[in-house]
């Protein structure tokens, strides 16, 4: 497959690969323009074929940096040891690795080890940029900068190592403050969604006979193998439930035996399809294809499948791909909390080129008629979150313990949109 121009161009990943060998491979040349850097600037410049005295570092010699980064100044006295030159500039934030005054690689990656793993962009034109204003600007920030010598770095570490050890203890208690705050405010965003399915649950029409239903993890001996299952204490049974009517009398209401019904844990808000039995649940997907039923938006018929993330539930838990045949698809992440169904983002993939001057009135009758109608999006919810049936879309495996953290649980049903939904809660 052809290669873009743009993506030999611009990367978001890290680039470390293509600074070896664009430093391996200079002629006259080397200049690194970094305020940040660590041992692993050392170690790439050590790829060079050129003599030290050819290679420049420039940076700014910042008080704040040195004390969040005493590394640098290590790696400093090393490039001075063997012969680097070091040039420092007041202010200088950019990030370049300039060869033989001509080619360069610019970007947010810093020049340590640390960076290698953050997320990071970076602009690595093939051409030469000879001549060019931007070449000659660096070039200027080289001569204007201030030459760096060993025994100032000498004094540096012998007198600053204090007040390093005090700003690390600083920030190590900075950060475990920040942490402790951090996990106290995602337990209260968990509790805020325990609260509202607890009152969700209270207003349910729809309720076991006895209340609610409480189920235990087992684990189960198969004919054919070992798997774990909750299973619901003797007295109860998953299918049979009752509906408060508008009168305030009751009438049975089934859950029909091994279908398959949208289900939330609530400590996580994460979702899936369950497998409902009399007395058990064992099976719930993770994902599925609506093969049966498409989505009718304008004149496109749409094919839909839903997965349920794993992590980051409580900003997104369903996401929606609705696909057309040849004129691309939507991949949409929805947030539901009980009482809400709500979009969090979309992002749309193109189809066949053939069809891009199709494609953009897809993508406007989509947003138009679906996403920007909040009755579509309400009867999305009502179409394609009901049940199923194993003959339909078939199980998932035997997964209840990939769900469940825990061994007792408190089982409800709420419902949106008129769609029971299963509320599991652990209760240890």
């Amino acid at each position: 497959m052809k290669i873009s121009e743009a993506t030999r161009t611009y990367f978001a990943k890290d680039v470390y690969s293509i600074w070896k060998s664009r430093v391996s491979k200079a002629e006259e040349s080397i200049t690194v323009y970094s305020p940040y850097f660590d041992r692993l600037l050392i170690s790439l410049l050590g790829n060079s074929q050129l003599g030290n005295e050819n290679i420049t570092i420039v940076t700014e010699l910042n008080p704040a940096s040195l004390l969040e980064m005493p590394n640098q100044l290590r790696a400093l006295k090393n490039a001075l040891s063997n012969g680097i030159i070091v040039l420092s500039t007041p202010r200088l934030h950019a990030k370049v690795l300039l060869t033989d005054d001509k080619f360069v690689a610019i970007g947010s990656q810093n020049f340590t080890s640390y960076a290698r793993k953050s997320k990071e962009c970076t602009v690595i034109p093939a051409a030469t940029m000879t001549g060019s204003s931007f070449v000659d600007t660096l070039i200027r920030w080289r001569e204007d900068a201030t030459s760096v010598d060993e025994n100032f770095v000498d004094m540096l570490l012998s007198k600053i190592s204090r007040h390093i050890r005090r700003h690390k203890k600083l920030l190590e208690e900075t950060e475990a403050e920040f942490d402790e705050l951090f996990k106290n405010h995602e337990e209260e965003k968990q509790n805020a969604l325990l609260r509202r399915l607890e009152e969700l649950e209270r207003q349910s029409h729809i309720r076991m006979s006895q209340g609610v239903v409480y189920a235990s993890i087992e684990h189960i001996s198969g004919e054919w193998d070992y798997y774990d299952s909750l299973i619901a204490d003797h007295e109860y049974d998953l299918t049979r439930w009752v509906v408060k009517k508008p009168g305030g009398n009751t009438e049975p209401y089934r859950f029909s035996r091994l279908a398959m019904y949208p289900m939330i844990i609530a400590e996580t808000g994460r979702m899936g399809f369950a497998r409902i039995g009399k007395t058990r649940i064992t099976y719930i997907r993770k994902s599925l294809n609506w093969s049966n039923r498409r989505l009718q938006v304008g004149d496109y018929s749409l094919g839909v499948s839903i997965t349920f993330p794993v992590t980051d539930t409580k900003k997104r838990n369903i996401v929606v791909r609705l696909t057309h045949p040849y004129l691309g698809s939507c991949e949409a992440a929805f947030l539901f909390t009980g009482d809400a169904f709500r979009l969090i983002r979309k992002h749309y993939f193109k189809g066949n080129s053939y069809w891009n001057e199709q494609h953009e009135a897809f993508v406007k009758e989509l947003d138009s008629g679906f996403f920007g109608d909040l009755d579509s999006i309400a009867s999305f919810f009502r179409r394609f979150f009901t049940s199923f049936t194993y003959k339909e879309l078939g199980l998932d495996n035997k997964n209840v313990r990939d769900y469940l953290k825990g061994l007792h649980f408190r089982l409800t049903v709420i419902q949106f949109q008129g769609n029971p939904v299963l509320v599991i809660k652990k209760q240890w």
